[in-house]
């Protein structure tokens, strides 16, 4: 029998069609209507599953009245419970029953769970309830959400009795699962196979620390501490001597760590320093490296610039060199012109002064002086 404490919310949809899901085929649904005349009407029939529900009071059920409601209701040897915003995954309950037949003294098995919530990407894990199963802590601490524990009814006359405190309306699942310890063990059948949706804020009433879970939880400390053996208490001790002692070396090795941290830290700040001013020095280079990148730019395009006038200038001088060769050549033709020209002039002047003589002889001969004389005055 699997009872669902059903408050009519908007993921009892989900609740039931992951226990329509299991692959074990002798299971009831038992719906608790914790709500009152304002739940919607339910089938009789889930999935090829029956589903009885439970008439509807004038008011709300508390949550463990709506579980002794649930356990009044269930025909099965085997009970577990699923309340209207969690889900079990696939092979839950198949799991869960072959850890009881493999173990025939215990009492109850439970699985491991996811408590976390659906987010954008899919489910967000803030926590596993994934421990094995512990008497001793559990007469501290409640490791077992109600949805991971299937119960044996017929272990024994006391276990079929057993009953949800309903002075308590919170941790009334943690207060049933002293009770069943009290009768005998427990099996774990690890690997996570359901999943515990966490409320909005992302709590959860084990970690709570609220004025009422506080109370409740003194309340139910209380209850416990009278019922407790002299081995109980004992048991209880020693726990928490083992417990104190290993948290005085986490303690101490904590303290060590954190001495060492403080020494990183300053060491870091020492770091940070350093690389505070090396990207000071840095900026600055970087500065210096630029400013040079823009004068060896500016270089670069002066040398390019010289090297255009340079070129130009090799070829003016070039143009010049070829210009001197040809005048070169010109002033060798004009010397060797004036060379004959000198030599031509040098014969008529030969000759001139060849015809002089003879002029001069003749006018010493005779008449022809006077012509002489007078020819001499005109002439240059």
């Amino acid at each position: 029998s699997v009872v669902v404490r059903s408050m009519d919310r908007p993921s009892l949809s989900a609740a039931l069609d992951s226990i329509a899901a299991q692959d074990y085929p002798h299971i009831e649904i038992v719906l608790v209507n914790a709500l009152g005349q304002a739940h919607r009407p339910m089938p009789v029939h889930l999935g090829g599953l029956p589903m009885r529900t439970t008439p509807a009071g004038r008011a709300t059920l508390p949550r463990a009245a709506a579980a002794n409601a649930g356990l009044d209701a269930a025909r099965g040897s085997l009970v577990t419970f699923l309340d209207d915003d969690d889900v079990y995954l696939g092979g839950h309950i198949g799991k869960l029953v072959a850890a009881l037949q493999a173990q025939p003294d215990a009492v109850a098995a439970h699985s491991d769970v996811s408590l976390g919530q659906m987010g954008a990407q899919g489910w967000v894990r803030a926590h596993e309830f994934d421990s094995a199963f512990d008497a001793v802590r559990l007469r501290f601490e409640n490791f077992l959400p109600i949805h991971a524990v299937l119960i044996r009814r017929a272990h024994s006359a006391a276990a079929a009795a057993c009953r949800f405190d309903e002075a308590f309306d919170l941790f009334e699942d943690w207060d049933f699962w002293l009770q069943l310890a009290a009768l005998g063990p427990f099996v774990h059948a690890p690997g996570v196979s359901a999943r515990y949706v966490a409320a909005e804020h992302g709590g959860s009433g084990v970690f709570g620390d609220s004025a009422a879970a506080i109370t409740a939880r003194r309340r139910l400390f209380d209850k416990w501490r009278t019922r407790a053996s002299a081995d109980d208490h004992a048991r209880l001790l020693e726990h928490a001597q083992v417990h104190w002692r290993l948290a005085r070396q986490t303690r101490a090795q904590l303290d060590d760590c954190q001495a060492q941290t403080a020494v990183l830290q300053a060491m870091l700040q020492a770091r940070d320093a350093d690389l505070t001013q090396y990207a000071a020095q840095q900026a600055q280079l970087e500065s210096t490296v630029f400013a040079r990148d823009v004068e060896i730019t500016d270089g670069q395009r002066l040398a390019a610039d010289l090297r255009q006038i340079l070129a130009a200038r090799e070829t003016e001088i070039a143009d010049g060199q070829r210009l001197a060769a040809d005048l070169r050549q010109i002033v060798a033709a004009r010397e060797i012109e004036i060379s004959n020209a000198q030599q031509h002039i040098n014969g008529l002047q030969d000759i001139l002064r060849a015809r002089d003589a003879e002029l001069t002889t003749l006018l010493a001969q005779g008449p022809l002086t006077a012509l002489a004389r007078a020819l001499k005055k005109k002439s240059p």
